[in-house]
């Protein structure tokens, strides 16, 4: 593994992993997570907002990189074939480890405001406007985590995004997927 921050996300997301997820828990996957939890630390965030939380395994990087407790907001749609096994995990999870979070099942879309944040991570819809209503939904938050930019929908759309805001884009690609950081304009 990469680093000591990258380890105890390996140990937490392996203790906490869904049995018989489709997505498996491959050292690729853990330094996925393990990237996020680098963005996250770099802030240090005192609140945080998900869009797309499905079995939590970002919220469990989070809270292992966090160094604050954060509160965690999580929004999810819930719409996938395996959106009650992951809803269930979900409340395990957090549970278990006792992270400071609330999950508000709900469609993004049918979200007109969310409140304060020091940051987002936005892992939700992945068409071109759903992520682009998921991202203006969180741009009064400093802080923007883009997940699948590697997506050519989600890519278009946080550069359009980026365009409206006139945020810069600071992508990153962590060994499974493309990422990027958009912080606020000072």
């Amino acid at each position: 593994m990469g680093d000591d921050l990258e380890d105890r996300i390996g140990q937490v997301l392996r203790a906490n992993w869904m049995p018989g997820d489709w997505f498996p828990c491959s050292p690729e996957a853990i330094a996925h997570y393990a990237a996020k939890g680098r963005v996250l630390q770099r802030y240090k965030p005192g609140r945080v907002i998900e869009i797309g939380s499905r079995c939590g395994y970002s919220l469990l990087a989070f809270d292992v990189a966090d160094t604050r407790d954060a509160r965690f907001l999580c929004i999810d749609g819930y719409v996938d074939p395996d959106s009650d096994a992951c809803r269930r995990h979900w409340e395990h999870v957090v549970a278990a480890t006792k992270i400071l979070a609330d999950l508000v099942v709900v469609n993004s879309h049918a979200v007109r405001s969310l409140p304060a944040a020091d940051f987002a991570h936005v892992d939700g819809d992945h068409s071109y406007a759903g992520a682009l209503a998921d991202l203006r939904l969180v741009d009064h938050v400093p802080v923007i985590l883009a997940d699948d930019c590697c997506n050519p929908e989600v890519h278009q759309a946080v550069e359009q995004f980026c365009r409206e805001t006139g945020r810069v884009a600071e992508f990153y690609d962590d060994g499974l997927r493309r990422a990027a950081v958009l912080e606020a304009a000072r």
